[in-house]
């Protein structure tokens, strides 16, 4: 079997991958418009949470953000709660981590470099939950959909308060101000743009 390596050609197959298949949703969200609001929320609160960063320092942190989950032009989006639940069967050789190993090792590697530096992958990863957060409520569709928004909020509530515990000096709640003011004008701004 050809060994396969992703990289910048299966770029363009992010647009055709979708997200929340195991959620009723009113529309698809692409992997290619995932990794766009995850830049962009990352270079937000970089600026907001990490202010003594260097310009250098964030653009590495946005790179990772538009790449962070290309393995899953070959393996899809598995569901959150699915790989918690592989991480605990296979206690530290989980098979997910390994295959991303193999296809995207320079993914890989760029991911360990960012964990290197705990406030910068809280970061990413609060991102990230945003990102999750505002699809599902603006997109989510059905008492499922609600489940998961509010399980979305509580993990997110979590990171917060964990990293306000492990690191003290960076000021965590901007991420809570940057979700709350994604969502407080969205049906306004929803509705001026609809015409409705």
């Amino acid at each position: 079997m050809k060994n396969i390596l992703l990289g910048i050609k299966d770029l363009a197959r992010t647009g055709h991958v979708t997200r929340w298949h195991s959620v009723r949703v009113g529309r698809p969200q692409t992997l290619a418009e995932h990794h766009y609001l995850v830049a962009m929320f990352v270079n937000k609160l970089a600026k907001d949470i990490l202010p003594g960063l260097s310009d250098s320092e964030r653009l590495k942190m946005v790179e990772y953000a538009l790449w962070h989950d290309l393995p899953e032009t070959i393996c899809g989006d598995l569901p959150s709660p699915l790989k918690r639940r592989i991480e605990q069967i296979c206690l530290g050789n989980n098979p997910i981590d390994i295959i991303e190993e193999q296809i995207a090792p320079w993914l890989v590697k760029c991911k360990k470099r960012l964990q290197a530096k705990p406030e910068q992958a809280v970061t990413v990863k609060l991102a990230d939950m945003i990102d999750a957060i505002l699809f599902i409520e603006q997109e989510g569709i059905g008492k499922h959909a609600q489940m998961v928004a509010r399980q979305l909020r509580q993990h997110f509530s979590e990171k917060v308060a964990l990293a306000q515990k492990e690191l003290p000096l960076f000021e965590w709640d901007k991420a809570v101000a940057l979700l709350d003011e994604l969502m407080s004008g969205y049906e306004d701004n929803k509705m001026l743009f609809e015409g409705n």
